[in-house]
């Protein structure tokens, strides 16, 4: 996207990251790259306090902010409301697990978020407590477990309707959504079922969405280039992970 000469620091996307627990320390840093590779201006991961030094070793321009236990927590709920004001986009889930404290939180915070939100992995059990403009990323398991059906184009978009999502299966196809249309995206490899690869999606569509990208076509050009760079990647490499496909990232993006 083409951005204007007079435009200063922040007008160009802030993107609120919350995510991390105490067994998944890559997801939130992975989100947050992915974010902060779509070219979005300033990245504001919240995680927990023993995650900080990690994701600074990955980024010097995140800014970080940490939850009161090493994992979300209804304590955390305010202060993340509160910072969500200043954002354009919202992610929430990756690597949050499931601690009956967390999912407390996960609900709180969705009930209550204004600002439109990437939801992706631990956050995508309530379906009933949705901000208004939202993005579902749930690969072809986590949809069947959320809807009880299997996913389909047909049972896709009726989901996104239902729900009045936008909505990614990831998979061999990935499957987009939205109440008007249908999208499809072929590109990417079976290189790209290493773990990680979904914290990156997401945080690519979040950080092109607070670029004013709407929310369908932020998840086409995400999936689509995300695709691309495994392709590219598998031309030279046996295998890959999943900070090799945001290092393409800037190469790759088109929008």
């Amino acid at each position: 996207m083409k951005r204007k000469k007079d435009s200063h620091k922040g007008q160009n996307g802030k993107v609120l990251i919350i995510g991390g627990s105490e067994h998944f320390h890559g997801a939130p840093i992975l989100c947050s790259l992915g974010a902060e590779n779509s070219g979005a201006d300033l990245i504001f991961p919240y995680l927990p306090a023993s995650q900080q030094e990690a994701a600074k070793t990955y980024s010097l321009n995140f800014i970080l902010h940490s939850f009161e236990k090493n994992h979300l927590s209804t304590k955390d709920v305010s202060p993340i409301l509160k910072m969500s004001e200043m954002a354009d986009v919202v992610v929430i889930g990756p690597g949050l697990g499931d601690a009956a404290e967390t999912k407390k939180a996960i609900k709180s915070i969705l009930m209550k978020l204004e600002k439109p939100t990437v939801i992706d992995a631990s956050a995508l059990i309530y379906t009933n407590a949705l901000p208004k403009t939202v993005v579902l990323t749930p690969h072809r398991g986590e949809f069947k477990q959320l809807t009880g059906e299997e996913p389909s184009h047909k049972t896709v978009q009726k989901w996104a309707k239902n729900l009045g999502a936008t909505i990614v299966v990831k998979g061999p196809e990935d499957i987009i959504a939205n109440k008007d249309k249908l999208l499809i995206n072929k590109t990417g490899n079976a290189l790209m079922t290493v773990g990680g690869t979904g914290d990156v999606l997401s945080g690519l569509i979040g950080g092109l969405m607070a670029q004013g990208i709407e929310p369908i076509e932020a998840c086409h050009i995400a999936t689509e280039t995300l695709g691309s760079a495994a392709e590219e990647l598998a031309l030279t490499h046996n295998n890959l992970k999943a900070h090799d496909l945001v290092k393409e990232l800037p190469r790759l993006l088109e929008f």
